[in-house]
């Protein structure tokens, strides 16, 4: 009896620790099939995780690959070289400075039709002036010998008559045929009572002309005589001539000497006003 009940409790031990080590095996397997469970419900987790990093890589990838077109619109813009840019520079001062000269050039042009207006109208002035001062006629030029140009030698009544003619034609603009008369009247020989005011005369027909620098020169000449009635209006019409060629400077010295020379002078007052 007591040999049966040891054999009992012998087998009940050991279903108990079968029992045990079943439950332990279970318990085991529970965890295992938690931590894959664990594992498969982190899944997402992980996934989630992939997301970002395939993103950045995305993003990555695409900024490393992107400069490519940069590059190639470089090429095409490429900004112009030093030397190109002078160039550039060069050719804006070029045009600059055509339109300038344009300017200057229709400046000059109209300042031109301007003193030749004013010339005109001077020597209309200094004609009138003339032929108040002068004999008008062959009768009373005759009568000029036994004045002070008597020194000087008398022309002939031809040539008296001669010159009026030629004072009328150049009185009437017709500056180049005056000049053809005033010049034979000197090939001629006719005397110095007559001689400087040829002289005078042809220059205002140049002056007329607008031949500014003959002008000068038989004005000249005039100056050259040691006796003359013109000396002043040669002159004064010398400082004229400068200023219509645009040597202003030489202008005012001739003025000065014209205001030193002739302070008696009716042309006083301009002069005076030319130098202020």
């Amino acid at each position: 009896m007591d040999s049966w009940i040891s054999n009992l409790a012998r087998v009940g031990a050991r279903h108990v620790v079968g029992l045990m080590v079943l439950i332990a095996f279970v318990g085991l397997v529970g965890c295992g099939g938690s931590s894959e469970t664990a594992k498969t419900e982190g899944a997402p987790t992980d996934t989630t995780a992939i997301h970002p990093d395939t993103t950045m890589m995305a993003k990555h990838d695409t900024t490393a690959i992107t400069p490519a077109a940069p590059e190639t619109t470089a090429v095409v813009q490429a900004p112009p070289s030093r030397e190109e840019m002078l160039q550039q520079q060069i050719e804006d001062i070029k045009t600059e400075n055509v339109q300038l000269q344009q300017k200057l050039d229709a400046s000059e042009q109209k300042n031109k039709d301007l003193m030749a207006k004013v010339s005109d109208l001077e020597a209309a002035q200094i004609a009138a002036q003339e032929k108040a001062t002068k004999p008008t006629t062959a009768a009373t030029a005759a009568s000029r010998p036994a004045m002070t140009k008597v020194t000087r030698g008398a022309s002939s009544s031809d040539m008296i008559q001669h010159y009026e003619g030629s004072v009328a034609l150049a009185r009437e603009r017709k500056y180049k045929e005056a000049i053809d008369e005033f010049q034979s009247l000197l090939d001629a020989g006719i005397k110095s009572d007559y001689a400087d005011n040829c002289h005078y005369w042809i220059g205002l027909c140049d002056y007329g002309l607008r031949e500014y620098k003959s002008a000068i020169g038989q004005f000249q000449e005039v100056l050259k005589f040691k006796i003359s009635e013109k000396k002043d209006d040669a002159q004064f019409m010398i400082a004229q001539a400068y200023e219509r060629l645009g040597d202003r400077q030489q202008a005012q010295a001739e003025y000065r000497k014209f205001v030193e020379l002739y302070p008696n002078s009716e042309y006083l007052k301009r002069a005076q006003a030319k130098l202020r």
